[in-house]
């Protein structure tokens, strides 16, 4: 790259983020704690987290505010939390391993996402990292075709048992246009009226 020339390149996720990390997703208001691996797509779309069930929720790095960590991460307030995470012990270590993720439309509306690692200081890296992937110029000023690439990579990752992308997955992706995903689905010769049907 010469200085003439300047070229911005996509953002690198570094390898353990596309690996993942186990972590426990804790919510105040559902007093439910339930282990996670958190990972980031290999492209830096999406940050999502698997449940044990093999459920996935994704979270688009676009829409992510800011990450937190040790005193500022947020702590669990319901007793029943604060139990499960030994929280009143003084030798607790919840610090070091929190981390939180904030994400919103804007800074009013904001949706906080807490997580807690195995091991101490992960939560920290995660957060510097994922928020660096979040900074990058190319994250927010994408050219028109990532926006079609994080579609296909959102709809890559969600595969049924046979490998195939189900058929729901395409009115879930776009459930303003339900008849237009029809037209497409039925101009592909592809099934579009059994929502259990794949692709």
């Amino acid at each position: 790259m010469s200085l003439l020339n300047p070229v911005l390149l996509p953002p690198k996720v570094k390898a353990y983020l596309s690996q993942g990390e186990r972590f426990i997703k804790w919510d105040d208001e559902t007093t439910v704690a339930s282990p996670v691996i958190l990972r980031v797509d290999p492209k830096g779309y999406y940050l999502y987290w698997t449940y044990q069930s093999k459920e996935m929720e994704f979270l688009d790095i676009t829409s992510i505010r800011d990450t937190r960590f040790g005193k500022f991460a947020k702590m669990p307030k319901s007793q029943k939390l604060r139990d499960v995470f030994n929280m009143d012990f003084p030798d607790n270590s919840f610090l070091l391993k929190a981390l939180t993720v904030v994400s919103g439309p804007d800074m009013v509306d904001l949706t906080f996402h807490n997580f807690v690692s195995y091991k101490e200081n992960v939560g920290k890296v995660w957060a510097e990292d994922v928020l660096a992937l979040v900074k990058h110029p190319l994250t927010a000023n994408a050219p028109r075709s990532t926006f079609l690439d994080k579609i296909l990579v959102k709809l890559k990752m969600q595969l049924n048992s046979e490998g195939k992308i189900p058929v729901k997955n395409f009115f879930q992706m776009f459930p303003a246009d339900r008849k237009r995903v029809e037209a497409a689905l039925s101009a592909c010769h592809l099934p579009k009226g059994k929502p259990g049907g794949a692709r």
